[in-house]
């Protein structure tokens, strides 16, 4: 029951009080949302990581009246809303705003080249990941899929069987490796889930500690 959105903000959504029942209520809808792109990084045109609940929240409102603009009610809380008509009803009681700004690799337009095969060319390494070259983006399924094409590469070496291709690494990528220089690593910071990946309401702490390893966030 997760719906895949037309809104070039909302990307998926559900609805939980019809897909789980501990959540059930006939009455009113508890809706889980994945607000992306989030950042310039992500090819998006607006940082959000560095806005306020509020003005995210603003602009989900903004979103669910456009999808839906015979249910979402003008709110004078939420200025998106302003342009309803009055058939709407539904009003937002509650909401929670959990960010995850190293969430997934920025899948912007040309990237998909730089992504290898499985298969390389330094014998017995065999990559596997949703970062290597397969059909889905950043996401658990790319992660399953790219799993099972670096299990077909070992299984048929593992019995003689015609490899697939390696892919051509880029020439660019080539020529900056003969200079590369090691960077330090961004490090991890506090104990909250956002230093190690996770996402999590953004607190003074926790934003304070992300902008002082990663500020690019904010940019």
């Amino acid at each position: 029951h997760l719906c895949f959105s037309r809104s070039p903000l909302l990307s998926v959504y559900a609805d939980m009080s019809v897909t789980c029942k501990e959540y059930y209520d006939p009455d009113k809808s508890m809706l889980e949302l994945v607000f992306a792109p989030c950042s310039p990084l992500a090819g998006g045109n607006t940082n959000w990581i560095s806005k306020s609940d509020e003005e995210i929240i603003d602009a989900t409102m903004g979103e669910l009246a456009r999808l839906f603009p015979t249910e979402i009610a003008a709110d004078d809380k939420w200025p998106s809303t302003k342009n309803q008509g009055p058939q709407g009803q539904a009003r937002l009681r509650k909401y929670a705003v959990v960010k995850v700004p190293r969430s997934v690799y920025a899948a912007i337009p040309g990237r998909n080249k730089y992504r290898p095969s499985q298969r390389t060319p330094i014998p017995n390494l065999t990559m596997a990941g949703d970062w290597t070259s397969q059909k889905y983006l950043g996401s658990m399924e790319g992660a399953v899929f790219g799993g099972k094409l670096a299990a077909e590469v070992v299984a048929k070496k593992a019995k003689g069987m015609d490899l697939p291709p390696i892919k051509d690494i880029q020439p660019e990528i080539v020529e900056s490796a003969k200079t590369y220089q090691p960077m330090k690593p961004l490090g991890v910071k506090g104990d909250g889930a956002i230093a190690f990946g996770g996402g999590a309401t953004l607190s003074k702490k926790s934003e304070s500690l992300l902008r002082e390893v990663d500020p690019v966030q904010f940019a």
